[in-house]
């Protein structure tokens, strides 16, 4: 009978024959026929000059496609013999040689793949470790420059409680020493004109008159210089009329004290803020007024109150000298020096609002602090 030749493919090329090569192994690996397909796609790895290793290459690539059981090992490793034998002609010993070979092989196209594949996983895992390490890196960063944070927060409270206690033994010193000079002196005045009133009751009546006139004076201006430490310390009318109230009835008696003249505006459409946040913007319109009273040297003054969006804003100017900003809070940050500024930045961060101050030659110098309407912290 004679032997039947395989039809060319109409793509005769390395590419094409892979192809049919992978096709030609996987319906032999199913199929439970003989090899003999094997013999026609040796034929024509022949025809286009293709070698034994070149075989077992396209071989090894066409099983690692196919991803077939280990079962089938012994059925792959037949087709190879087979596609080989018309390459190398039969000889004896020749088909077990190449079985042998194929089965080698494919072995190392499997460990080939198997490392491909560790290898893969290795980069990954590698890429893995460093980014963790990287996250690791920067989380610890973070966390020594919150603990630096945290530590000269410490410190800054620390210095700012020490420095306000000072201030606070300081001012009770002051207030101390001034009513005992003023009230004191008064008081002792008016014992003295009582006394007098009682030893003269029997005397002329204009003489009496006029002790009592001058002893109702006394009264009157130690009643006053009462009222103003009163005020300095809490004024009543904060508590009773609120904010707009209070900061008018401050600016009034400051004028009328110091002669200096002091324009006030409220907008209408001020909102009403709380408690806490109320006492914050009182005290900085006392303590940039008293602060223009002390260093400014101005002849005019404005005290403003604004409408903000869900915030209050209190403005202060004057005309007077200016001064640099960033060195006076850094020398109170470091000393016990222009502590007033401190003390109203303080204010308005314990309230969750912001302060901004800003001077220049020529501008004089304004003081803007910015409330929410509800306070974000602690009282003042």
């Amino acid at each position: 009978m004679a032997r039947r030749t395989a039809r060319p493919l109409k793509l005769d090329t390395r590419d094409a024959f892979a192809g049919a090569y992978a096709r030609a192994l996987g319906r032999h690996a199913r199929a439970a026929k003989a090899a003999d397909g094997g013999a026609r796609i040796g034929e024509r790895a022949h025809r286009l000059g293709l070698a034994t290793l070149d075989l077992a290459r396209v071989h090894d690539r066409a099983v690692a496609s196919l991803h077939l059981p280990t079962a089938a090992t012994a059925r792959l490793d037949a087709f190879f013999a087979t596609a080989v034998g018309p390459m190398e002609g039969a000889h004896a010993g020749a088909p077990e040689a190449l079985v042998a070979f194929a089965r080698l092989a494919a072995r190392l196209g499997r460990r080939t793949g198997e490392l491909a594949t560790a290898r893969g996983r290795l980069v990954t895992e590698t890429a893995r470790r460093r980014a963790l390490s990287a996250e690791l890196g920067t989380c610890e960063r973070h966390q020594g420059a919150s603990r630096d944070h945290a530590r000269r927060m410490e410190d800054r409270l620390r210095r700012l409680t020490h420095r306000l206690l000072s201030a606070q033994e300081d001012e009770r010193r002051r207030i101390s020493r001034d009513l005992h000079d003023a009230i004191g002196q008064e008081l002792t005045a008016i014992n003295v004109g009582l006394a007098g009133l009682k030893l003269g009751a029997a005397t002329d009546s204009q003489d009496l008159t006029t002790a009592i006139t001058l002893t109702q004076k006394l009264v009157e201006r130690s009643m006053k210089t009462v009222h103003h430490y009163a005020w300095e310390l809490r004024p009543t009318v904060l508590d009773d009329l609120g904010l707009v109230a209070a900061v008018r009835s401050y600016v009034k008696a400051f004028t009328a004290r110091t002669g200096l003249r002091v324009r006030f505006e409220v907008d209408p459409a001020l909102g009403h803020p709380d408690a806490n946040c109320t006492l914050a913007l009182f005290r900085i319109a006392q303590g940039a007024l008293s602060n223009i009273e002390r260093h400014a040297r101005a002849r005019h003054a404005s005290v403003v109150l604004r409408a903000r969006p869900a915030a209050v804003r209190l403005e202060v100017k004057d005309d007077g000298r200016a001064f640099d900003v960033q060195r006076l809070e850094l020398e109170s940050a470091k000393e016990e020096r222009h502590l007033g500024l401190l003390v109203m930045r303080e204010r308005m961060e314990m309230v969750g609002g912001t302060l901004s101050i800003v001077s220049g030659a020529g501008r004089g110098t304004t003081v803007r602090a910015d409330a929410p309407l509800t306070a974000e912290g602690a009282s003042p």
